[in-house]
């Protein structure tokens, strides 16, 4: 009984320093810009059609959380994202809910498009000067949607 004792307590003596150990590299970590998927991007941007934008977020993310987004020498945005909402042909119940992805800057962006607050998403890679019109979804009668979008690096 002594010697289950002795085993159970130094047992007890590895488990809490090496729990100490990784909760302080943990801890220790540099901040590093938001990820999706394998690599960084920008905060989201919200738009819509036929509904009310998203509302701004009062808490601003602290520096350093999101990559800058790509811009033109003159300080201007790259992407620019328009939704639109087509019947289709066929059944004009059935509306397909577009976004036409716009870059105007001479660098190849990926742009990753998505319902807003879901991950229901797209992505688009465009290349200098290229603009794309890609269906994000289809929408039995509702012409109204909001998405969001962030470029990727």
């Amino acid at each position: 009984m002594n010697n289950e004792h002795r085993s159970h307590r130094f047992g007890h003596l590895i488990r809490v320093p090496c729990g100490l150990a990784i909760a302080a590299l943990l801890a220790a970590s540099p901040a590093q810009a938001q990820t999706v998927g394998f690599g960084r991007s920008t905060a989201p941007m919200y738009g819509g059609t036929g509904v009310s934008p998203m509302p701004a977020n009062p808490f601003p993310p602290m520096k350093g959380t999101y990559a800058p987004p790509h811009k033109a020498p003159d300080g201007t945005v790259c992407i620019s994202v328009r939704p639109s909402a087509h019947p289709q042909t066929i059944n004009p119940k059935i509306i397909d809910q577009i976004v036409t992805v716009n870059n105007t800057c001479g660098q190849s962006i990926n742009v990753q498009v998505c319902y807003a607050g879901s991950s229901d998403c797209i992505k688009v890679a465009l290349s200098g000067y290229q603009k794309l019109q890609r269906i994000l979804g289809i929408s039995a009668g509702s012409t109204a949607f909001r998405y969001e979008y962030r470029e990727l690096y």
